[in-house]
């Protein structure tokens, strides 16, 4: 299918592939902006706690949006691909680990145990 095409045409392919999972990734980073207005939006905890289920899932969707861009943009322009993300590592980094913040978040908050009774040598000893 794909070795009758022109090197120009698959160039252009790769153009729309990356730019709609660009897009993607751009509607779902605001969406998980949008996630301050929670406490604007939900009137009493039940509220809050029905926001927090239905956009629980998105941060998976999300991250699993970035990594195939990733992927999709360090095949077709490989060039292209280390210089931006090498000269923007700190800023990625970043993102990733805001991620992993995100996902323990929800993870947590649903959970009744207090960590109250931890001093700091038993904190550090772990």
């Amino acid at each position: 299918m794909f070795e009758t095409l022109s090197h120009f045409a698959l160039q252009h392919y790769w153009w729309v592939i990356i730019s709609l999972l660009a897009s993607l990734l751009v509607f779902l980073f605001f969406v998980q902006g949008g996630q301050t207005l929670i406490f604007t939006l939900g009137k009493n905890e039940l509220e809050r706690a029905m926001l927090i289920g239905s956009l629980g899932h998105k941060w998976g969707l999300t991250f699993t949006t970035l990594v195939t861009f990733g992927g999709a943009f360090f095949a077709s322009f490989p060039l292209f691909y280390s210089t931006s993300f090498g000269g923007a590592y700190w800023v990625w980094m970043i993102i990733l680990f805001a991620f992993v913040i995100q996902a323990v978040a929800y993870e947590f908050r649903t959970k009744h145990v207090s960590y109250t009774h931890l001093t700091l040598p038993t904190i550090y000893s772990v």
